[in-house]
């Protein structure tokens, strides 16, 4: 029955097509099984099976801007697994350019496309993100504007859109939060929305369940600010655990998770998993290895020098050490200085003293300004170089 209604959808749709008129897809019930399908797959690094998956909607609506969406959202992952490497900005930020103006024109003949403003709302919301990640803040606030003015618009013609939750709970928890954990906020409070904290997450959580685009973001949410924020940190873990198990191959949900562990003392499990995961990687084959390297083996070395096996702990900082050298701005990189520095302290402590000179050394020349550099430079001075 499901496949005799999709095979009608698509037979009227041909007619609809041709008559100029782009469908709100995110209204089509149809559609909303195969879309949650390819956008998990994009999120566990399956494009191909997104494509398979989208492919039958595509062929009856080319002109869809929803699939330039798709494109931007697949390349965000190359940007977003590296974030020290700049050379995909500029394809990035154009991908989601022509997004955004394909989406203006469907607006432009259909101002109240659900279509059109779910995808301007997300298109500028990538675009916001990006130039926070680059401290473009100026740029960021301008797109994140320009986002939440097409979220209000089609908020007001469809409030209870799953994909608006994430949003509007984002808005609510963080206008609450901001007056109570910065007191100089409270002064200008009354200039901002009511925040209702509670309701804040129950919206990411329904947005977690229920949204076609925004399940996984709101996933991430939940845990970044239980664990940030309300400093509940089981049920964070809980929520990284989540997208990890469901996105196996997403090498940034792995990093959080780790990093996770390690934080809340559960080195056991942080240890195996580390294990796990880059035997995973480098069996399959699986993309950006030597990210995952540079970050899971400094971890694996910290969990060795806390049960104090020194000699473990140096090779795994070693080997992180050379594999951010391999990476695009190897000397600005955090886990470059990280790793260095803790293998010259250790090898110091060895009496291995022109080793862990050659890789204080380094890291005092990095162009990254962090706490690492600056032991390492203080290391040295100890020392005498």
């Amino acid at each position: 029955m499901r496949r005799f209604i999709f095979l009608i959808t698509l037979l009227v749709s041909v007619t609809v097509s041709t008559s100029g008129q782009v469908p709100e897809l995110i209204n089509d019930p149809e559609f909303h099984p195969d879309a949650k399908a390819a956008v998990d797959s994009i999120y566990n690094f399956n494009f191909d099976g997104a494509d398979s998956r989208l492919a039958p909607w595509k062929k009856v609506y080319p002109e869809h801007p929803i699939w330039t969406l798709l494109e931007g959202m697949k390349y965000w992952w190359k940007v977003l697994s590296d974030l020290q490497d700049t050379a995909h900005d500029e394809r990035f930020i154009n991908i989601m350019k022509r997004v955004d103006y394909q989406a203006g024109k469907l607006l432009y003949k259909h101002p109240s496309h659900a279509d059109g403003l779910i995808i301007r709302a997300i298109s500028n919301g990538y675009l916001a993100r990006h130039n926070a990640n680059r401290s473009n803040w100026v740029t960021s606030m301008r797109y994140g504007r320009k986002a939440m003015k097409a979220h209000q618009y089609l908020k007001q013609k469809q409030p209870d859109l799953a994909d608006l939750k994430l949003a509007e709970g984002l808005k609510l928890y963080y206008t609450a939060y901001l007056p109570e954990a910065y007191p100089i906020v409270k002064t200008v409070s009354w200039a901002l929305p009511s925040g209702d904290k509670t309701r804040g997450l129950q919206l990411i959580r329904e947005a977690s369940d229920e949204a076609i685009f925004a399940r996984a973001e709101a996933t991430y949410f939940l845990g970044n600010i239980n664990y940030n924020y309300e400093k509940k940190y089981k049920i964070a873990v809980r929520e990284f655990e989540e997208l990890y198990n469901k996105y196996p191959d997403n090498n940034y949900y792995a990093r959080i998770l780790i990093k996770s562990y390690y934080k809340q003392g559960r080195y056991n499990e942080a240890f195996t998993a580390i294990n796990e995961i880059l035997n995973r990687w480098k069996e399959r084959e699986l993309p950006h290895f030597e990210v995952m390297e540079e970050e899971l083996l400094t971890w694996k070395g910290r969990i060795f020098e806390k049960k104090d096996e020194r000699e473990q702990a140096i090779e795994a900082y070693k080997e992180a050490f050379a594999a951010s050298t391999e990476l695009p701005n190897s000397t600005e990189r955090s886990f470059y200085t990280a790793a260095g520095y803790l293998a010259g302290k250790l090898l110091y402590k060895q009496n291995n003293v022109n080793a862990a000179k050659s890789y204080l050394k380094k890291v005092s020349r990095a162009g990254i300004d962090n706490k690492y550099k600056d032991r390492s430079e203080d290391l040295l001075e100890q020392i005498g170089n």
